[in-house]
């Protein structure tokens, strides 16, 4: 189960992110990321309540961050935590991807 809220937070529209990102709930973790960047120039996606994300939850963050690049958008993650943290280490995210703690997640 996955749960998604958006809100925008000192000019950024973070998508906060609760529960698994894995092959169940990655669809809809790439359609919410999608929808944020088509209609905002800056997204961050908040980890912060996330526990677990496998390869297919990777793969909808990457797309929505092709995504983001591709509109011109800006697109980072914040709040990473635990094994979610590693997951992002271990796969290289930090050289694909903007991760930065000190946005307003």
């Amino acid at each position: 189960m996955i749960e998604l809220k958006t809100e925008t937070r000192a000019g950024w529209c973070v998508v906060a992110i609760r529960g698994r990102a894995d092959a169940e709930t990655a669809d809809e973790l790439e359609a919410a990321l999608r929808a944020a960047v088509a209609q905002h120039p800056k997204v961050a996606a908040d980890f912060a309540g996330l526990d677990y994300i496998s390869s297919a939850g990777l793969r909808a963050v990457l797309q929505a961050a092709r995504a983001a690049q591709a509109a011109n958008a800006e697109f980072a993650a914040c709040q990473l935590r635990g094994s979610v943290k590693r997951v992002f280490d271990v796969s290289g995210m930090q050289h694909v991807l903007r991760i930065d703690e000190n946005l307003p997640c």
